[in-house]
């Protein structure tokens, strides 16, 4: 019994750490200063497999309950996102494969993949 409340708390610590981090996940070009660089929060029911047409795998850890957050140039960038979720779920995630963004991203600015009424969205973050 000690065993399973120590692992169902090591559980919930590791969501609120990954939670409160804010450090970047992933940059797609090491190289773009970061006054230049915007930033996409990408949930952990999202994988990013493409960005400008070159394949990328960006997914949030399977235990952490907390989007990561990925540096991208300034400009405009054409993106293909998977679900890692499959469809018909309680979460009421849809089933996408394939789906394309292309959006100008904004140096200095966060933008957010969300499940908004059973579709993928990308919203502006204010």
């Amino acid at each position: 019994m000690k065993k399973i409340l120590l692992g169902v708390c090591l559980i919930v610590a590791f969501a609120f750490i990954g939670c409160a981090s804010s450090k970047m996940s992933f940059v797609y070009d090491p190289g773009t200063p970061s006054e230049l660089m915007s930033f996409l929060w990408v949930p952990n029911y999202v994988k990013v497999i493409s960005f400008d047409d070159k394949e990328v795998e960006w997914t949030a850890p399977p235990i952490s309950m907390a989007p990561v957050k990925v540096g991208v140039p300034s400009g405009e960038h054409t993106f293909v996102i998977d679900t890692l979720i499959e469809g018909n779920n309680i979460a009421g995630v849809p089933n996408v494969r394939g789906k394309s963004y292309t959006k100008r991203f904004v140096a200095g600015k966060g933008y957010q993949l969300i499940n908004r009424n059973g579709e993928i969205q990308l919203i502006d973050l204010k």
